[in-house]
Protein backbone atom coordinates (compact mmCIF):
# COMPACT_ATOMS: atom_id res chain seq x y z
CA UNK A 1 0.00 0.00 0.00
CA UNK A 2 2.59 2.84 0.78
CA UNK A 3 4.46 1.51 -2.42
CA UNK A 4 1.26 2.67 -4.13
CA UNK A 5 1.27 5.74 -2.48
CA UNK A 6 5.03 6.60 -3.37
CA UNK A 7 3.94 5.47 -6.61
CA UNK A 8 1.09 7.87 -7.29
CA UNK A 9 2.71 10.93 -5.52
CA UNK A 10 5.36 10.28 -8.20
CA UNK A 11 3.07 10.46 -10.92
CA UNK A 12 1.37 13.56 -9.67
CA UNK A 13 5.06 14.82 -9.52
CA UNK A 14 5.65 14.16 -12.38
CA UNK A 15 2.23 15.57 -13.98
CA UNK A 16 2.71 18.67 -12.02
CA UNK A 17 6.53 19.42 -13.75
CA UNK A 18 4.80 18.32 -17.06
CA UNK A 19 2.55 20.90 -16.62
CA UNK A 20 4.76 23.49 -15.62
CA UNK A 21 7.02 22.54 -18.48
CA UNK A 22 4.33 22.78 -20.84
CA UNK A 23 2.98 26.40 -19.42
CA UNK A 24 6.50 27.44 -19.70
CA UNK A 25 6.88 26.41 -23.38
CA UNK A 26 3.53 28.20 -23.89
CA UNK A 27 4.77 31.34 -22.24
CA UNK A 28 7.73 31.13 -24.76
CA UNK A 29 6.32 30.87 -27.93
CA UNK A 30 3.27 33.42 -26.97
CA UNK A 31 6.18 36.07 -26.47
CA UNK A 32 8.29 34.20 -29.44
CA UNK A 33 5.09 34.99 -31.56
CA UNK A 34 4.87 38.84 -29.80
CA UNK A 35 8.09 39.91 -30.97
CA UNK A 36 7.81 38.13 -34.04
CA UNK A 37 4.23 40.28 -34.99
CA UNK A 38 6.08 43.39 -33.78
CA UNK A 39 9.15 42.80 -35.92
CA UNK A 40 6.89 42.13 -38.63
CA UNK A 41 5.66 45.87 -38.20
CA UNK A 42 8.35 47.31 -37.97
CA UNK A 43 9.59 45.87 -41.35
CA UNK A 44 6.52 46.93 -42.97
CA UNK A 45 7.26 50.42 -41.49
CA UNK A 46 11.05 50.32 -42.60
CA UNK A 47 9.63 49.20 -46.22
CA UNK A 48 6.92 52.04 -46.75
CA UNK A 49 9.87 54.54 -45.42
CA UNK A 50 12.37 53.24 -48.04
CA UNK A 51 9.47 53.42 -50.46
CA UNK A 52 9.20 56.87 -49.91
CA UNK A 53 12.60 57.44 -50.23
CA UNK A 54 12.48 55.58 -53.63
CA UNK A 55 10.44 57.95 -54.95
CA UNK A 56 11.56 60.92 -53.67
CA UNK A 57 15.19 60.00 -55.31
CA UNK A 58 13.22 58.95 -58.64
CA UNK A 59 11.96 62.39 -58.67
CA UNK A 60 15.21 64.26 -57.65
CA UNK A 61 16.39 62.42 -60.89
CA UNK A 62 13.60 63.28 -63.31
CA UNK A 63 14.55 67.15 -62.04
CA UNK A 64 17.83 66.72 -62.42
CA UNK A 65 17.33 65.13 -66.18
CA UNK A 66 14.73 67.95 -67.12
CA UNK A 67 17.08 69.38 -69.76
CA UNK A 68 19.04 66.06 -71.67
CA UNK A 69 21.61 68.12 -72.85
CA UNK A 70 22.71 68.91 -69.32
CA UNK A 71 25.21 68.23 -67.57
CA UNK A 72 24.65 65.99 -64.06
CA UNK A 73 23.87 68.72 -61.47
CA UNK A 74 25.34 69.58 -57.90
CA UNK A 75 23.65 66.66 -55.53
CA UNK A 76 22.65 69.82 -52.83
CA UNK A 77 20.31 72.04 -54.82
CA UNK A 78 17.04 71.32 -54.68
CA UNK A 79 15.70 72.54 -57.80
CA UNK A 80 11.74 71.69 -56.79
CA UNK A 81 11.64 73.62 -53.46
CA UNK A 82 13.35 76.81 -54.73
CA UNK A 83 13.72 77.67 -58.51
CA UNK A 84 11.97 76.06 -61.25
CA UNK A 85 14.49 73.08 -62.78
CA UNK A 86 14.00 75.42 -66.43
CA UNK A 87 14.94 78.09 -64.57
CA UNK A 88 17.55 76.77 -62.29
CA UNK A 89 19.23 75.66 -65.55
CA UNK A 90 19.57 79.14 -67.28
CA UNK A 91 20.79 80.33 -64.29
CA UNK A 92 23.84 77.97 -63.67
CA UNK A 93 24.10 78.48 -67.39
CA UNK A 94 24.28 81.99 -67.43
CA UNK A 95 26.88 82.45 -64.51
CA UNK A 96 28.76 79.91 -66.50
CA UNK A 97 28.68 81.92 -69.63
CA UNK A 98 29.87 85.02 -67.92
CA UNK A 99 32.04 84.01 -65.26
CA UNK A 100 33.61 80.48 -66.03
CA UNK A 101 36.92 82.05 -64.90
CA UNK A 102 35.32 83.46 -61.76
CA UNK A 103 35.44 81.38 -58.02
CA UNK A 104 31.91 79.77 -56.83
CA UNK A 105 31.17 83.52 -55.34
CA UNK A 106 31.76 84.99 -58.82
CA UNK A 107 29.53 83.02 -60.49
CA UNK A 108 26.23 83.60 -57.61
CA UNK A 109 27.05 86.96 -57.89
CA UNK A 110 25.73 86.77 -61.37
CA UNK A 111 22.86 84.98 -60.36
CA UNK A 112 22.12 87.07 -57.67
CA UNK A 113 21.98 89.71 -60.20
CA UNK A 114 19.35 87.91 -62.28
CA UNK A 115 17.11 87.59 -59.20
CA UNK A 116 17.64 91.07 -57.85
CA UNK A 117 16.71 92.44 -61.59
CA UNK A 118 13.52 89.50 -61.13
CA UNK A 119 12.46 91.66 -57.93
CA UNK A 120 13.38 95.45 -59.61
CA UNK A 121 10.65 97.10 -60.67
CA UNK A 122 12.50 98.36 -64.22
CA UNK A 123 13.20 94.66 -64.85
CA UNK A 124 11.12 91.55 -66.45
CA UNK A 125 9.89 89.28 -62.92
CA UNK A 126 10.78 85.98 -64.37
CA UNK A 127 14.04 84.35 -64.65
CA UNK A 128 13.80 83.44 -68.44
CA UNK A 129 12.53 87.02 -69.38
CA UNK A 130 15.60 88.88 -67.62
CA UNK A 131 18.27 86.69 -69.06
CA UNK A 132 16.71 86.68 -72.64
CA UNK A 133 15.83 90.67 -72.25
CA UNK A 134 17.75 92.10 -75.12
CA UNK A 135 21.35 93.96 -75.21
CA UNK A 136 21.84 93.11 -71.60
CA UNK A 137 24.29 90.26 -71.41
CA UNK A 138 26.55 89.76 -73.69
CA UNK A 139 26.94 85.78 -74.03
CA UNK A 140 23.55 85.93 -75.23
CA UNK A 141 23.91 88.10 -78.14
CA UNK A 142 27.39 86.75 -79.12
CA UNK A 143 26.08 82.93 -79.04
CA UNK A 144 28.31 81.97 -76.20
CA UNK A 145 25.17 80.74 -73.47
CA UNK A 146 24.33 77.94 -76.34
CA UNK A 147 27.60 76.52 -76.20
CA UNK A 148 28.57 76.22 -72.34
CA UNK A 149 26.89 74.09 -69.88
CA UNK A 150 27.19 74.56 -66.44
CA UNK A 151 29.99 73.12 -64.25
CA UNK A 152 30.32 72.26 -60.71
CA UNK A 153 30.90 75.38 -58.96
CA UNK A 154 28.16 77.08 -61.06
CA UNK A 155 25.22 74.35 -59.14
CA UNK A 156 27.39 74.93 -55.97
CA UNK A 157 26.75 78.64 -56.60
CA UNK A 158 22.87 78.50 -56.90
CA UNK A 159 22.95 76.08 -53.97
CA UNK A 160 24.51 78.68 -51.96
CA UNK A 161 22.18 81.17 -52.68
CA UNK A 162 18.80 78.81 -52.28
CA UNK A 163 19.82 76.78 -49.18
CA UNK A 164 22.58 79.24 -47.39
CA UNK A 165 20.70 82.05 -48.41
CA UNK A 166 23.69 83.94 -49.65
CA UNK A 167 23.37 87.37 -51.07
CA UNK A 168 26.50 89.62 -51.02
CA UNK A 169 25.65 91.04 -54.35
CA UNK A 170 24.56 94.64 -52.09
CA UNK A 171 21.28 94.66 -54.61
CA UNK A 172 23.48 94.76 -58.00
CA UNK A 173 21.49 94.79 -60.60
CA UNK A 174 24.51 95.42 -63.57
CA UNK A 175 27.91 94.33 -63.61
CA UNK A 176 30.60 94.49 -66.27
CA UNK A 177 34.22 93.72 -67.16
CA UNK A 178 36.45 96.64 -67.41
CA UNK A 179 36.57 97.61 -71.67
CA UNK A 180 36.81 100.92 -73.56
CA UNK A 181 32.57 101.96 -72.38
CA UNK A 182 32.43 103.95 -69.55
CA UNK A 183 28.25 103.87 -69.63
CA UNK A 184 28.04 102.11 -66.76
CA UNK A 185 30.58 104.21 -64.52
CA UNK A 186 28.36 107.25 -66.07
CA UNK A 187 25.14 105.81 -65.50
CA UNK A 188 25.39 103.92 -62.59
CA UNK A 189 25.94 104.01 -58.83
CA UNK A 190 29.52 101.55 -58.15
CA UNK A 191 28.84 99.37 -55.60
CA UNK A 192 32.04 96.91 -55.67
CA UNK A 193 34.72 94.74 -57.67
CA UNK A 194 35.03 90.78 -57.20
CA UNK A 195 37.23 88.93 -59.59
CA UNK A 196 37.41 90.35 -63.42
CA UNK A 197 33.44 92.23 -62.45
CA UNK A 198 32.61 95.43 -61.39
CA UNK A 199 29.01 95.22 -59.73
CA UNK A 200 26.58 98.10 -60.17
CA UNK A 201 23.33 99.46 -59.21
CA UNK A 202 20.72 102.17 -60.43
CA UNK A 203 21.52 105.88 -58.92
CA UNK A 204 19.04 106.65 -56.11
CA UNK A 205 18.61 103.06 -55.57
CA UNK A 206 18.99 101.46 -51.67
CA UNK A 207 19.51 98.29 -50.78
CA UNK A 208 17.73 96.90 -48.48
Amino acid sequence: MKAKVIISLGMVVGLAVCSVVAYASTEDTTEVSTKMEQNKEEMIVIQENLAVIAKEKALFQDILLTNKSAKPRNQFVDYGKRQKPEDAYLLAKLAMAEAEGEDIEGKALVIRVVLNRVQADKFPDTVEAVIYQKKQFSPIANGRFDRVEPNEDCWQALSMIEFDHWDESMGATYFESKSKSTWHEKNLKFLFKHGSHYFYMEQGAEHE
